[in-house]
């Protein structure tokens, strides 16, 4: 493992940080995990040494939010779930941008659903689609693309969400 370096200058934590986290979801992606993980929990160990007002507490959500990820892609469902919900507290106390918190419910809501708490995903599912829904409300150009895709997701996860808890009701009455 990577040695964290000791007390950084704020723009070098930044840096190093946010390029962490960058090369990790690279990584991530092209299904290198532990190479991925090493790189986030790297980005975490700087954080927890710097620790530092206000600008460190975006890129530990992201941090989190990433962990968090990681975790759900090698089916750590409650290792992934201590992290995202670390990074949705951290983003709503910043009150952080509506997209990116409704992604954390979203992120969350699959994770729970994979745990078969179907009630608790469905209800991460609503609380990211109302923040989008708040934001397409105040988009006066219509929104951006992202919110789009991320707004579908958002209603398919509630459809879904809906759909398990019926069978299950109707499971338990059978």
């Amino acid at each position: 493992a990577m040695e964290p370096p000791g007390e950084l200058a704020l723009g070098d934590v930044e840096t190093l940080v946010v390029s962490c986290n960058k090369d990790g979801m690279d990584q991530l992606r092209q299904g290198e995990l532990r190479a991925a993980f090493e790189q986030f929990k790297y980005a975490e160990a700087i954080l927890m040494a710097n620790q530092m007002e206000g600008d460190s507490t975006s890129l530990l959500a992201t941090t989190c939010n990433n962990l968090g990820c990681y975790y759900k892609k090698v089916g750590k469902f409650h290792g992934a779930l201590s992290y995202l919900r670390r990074a949705l507290k951290l983003e709503v106390e910043m009150a952080t941008e509506e997209v990116t918190v409704a992604g954390t419910h979203l992120n969350l809501c699959a994770v729970l659903s994979k745990l078969e708490k179907h009630d608790k995903a469905l209800q991460h599912a609503l609380m990211a689609l109302d923040l989008l829904n708040k934001r397409m409300s105040t988009e006066e150009t219509g929104a951006p693309q992202d919110v789009y895709a991320i707004l579908a997701i958002a209603y398919h996860n509630v459809g879904l969400e809906r759909e398990y808890m019926e069978q299950w009701d109707q499971a338990t009455i059978a």
